[in-house]
């Protein structure tokens, strides 16, 4: 019994020191208008970790169009009005980055958090 609870040890210990596989995240965001009539993208912060893939699914639900930018990783979208766009980067750095729109920055200001 003793060396099956060494090795057993063994492979926890390993696990908890080996970093996590890099995974593909998909989300869908979506431009709401609050009932205080401000227009955001909800969820507001997205989290990954470093090494994923974010694939974001951006619906605005509005009949103007609106832009959806994360600078740090050359995302810088325009979704029509009633339209969807798909939006793919990798998260090769950690940290948090602010997400906003271009056109209307006093309307959608969000963040994006990666971690190690």
């Amino acid at each position: 019994m003793k060396p099956f609870a060494l090795v057993l040890g063994a492979v926890l210990c390993a696990s908890l020191v080996l970093p996590a596989a890099a995974a593909d995240i998909a989300l869908t965001v979506v431009n709401i208008e609050t009932p205080q009539g401000v227009k955001i993208w909800e969820p507001a912060s997205v989290v990954a970790k470093k090494g994923d893939t974010v694939n974001l699914k951006l619906i605005n639900r509005h009949a103007d169009e609106h832009g959806y930018e994360i600078a740090a990783f050359a995302v810088k979208e325009v979704v029509e009005g009633n339209k969807s766009k798909d939006v793919s980067f990798k998260a090769d750095k950690s940290g948090i980055f602010p997400i906003k729109c271009h056109l209307h920055p006093a309307h959608v200001v969000g963040q994006l958090v990666i971690l190690d």
